[in-house]
């Protein structure tokens, strides 16, 4: 496994990965076309302020799972593991960037799909494994509901 900033020209593996969960959210919001609106803009931002990670296989250099974040906001923004992938293997990796470029000394949160679907347990579950906890809070995220999840600020360990 090979991890790297996205660019422009992985845009079309993005999405092609958020389309992975197009019948979960179809189930959750009345029309598909309206959840991904402004998706692209969002793509693009992520990549231009270096907030968006891919695993790629070395041996066939496709995506594997892509995260993006927002440091300004110390939050997840997506977390995606194509369906063919090792779900904790990959997820794993991509939590260790995600957390490795924000400020573990806050809060920092995520949003989750209001959904019993594998792929959102195997997103819970992970999130879970890095110190996450779900809120009651459920909110909207791009019109699907979801629960917001926070993992407390950690101490800073001084070495030496």
């Amino acid at each position: 496994m090979l991890i790297r900033a996205l660019t422009e020209k992985d845009i079309p593996a993005w999405l092609a990965l958020a389309h992975e969960g197009d019948d979960i959210v179809s189930g959750m919001v009345p029309d598909i076309a309206t959840f991904y609106k402004g998706f692209d803009e969002y793509m693009k931002s992520k990549i231009k302020q270096q907030e968006a990670f891919m695993v790629v296989d070395k041996t066939t250099d496709k995506c594997l799972g892509i995260v993006a974040f927002s440091k300004k906001h110390n939050r997840i923004t997506f977390l995606g593991v194509i369906i063919k992938a090792d779900y904790n293997k990959v997820g794993r990796e991509l939590m260790k960037v995600a957390l490795n470029q924000m400020d573990i000394t806050k809060e920092i949160t995520a949003n989750i799909f209001k959904s019993n679907a594998e792929m959102m347990r195997k997103e819970r579950s992970l999130l879970e494994d890095f110190g996450f906890t779900r809120t009651d809070n459920t909110i909207l995220e791009a019109g699907a509901p979801a629960y917001q999840m926070k993992r407390p600020p950690r101490k800073m360990v001084s070495v030496g």
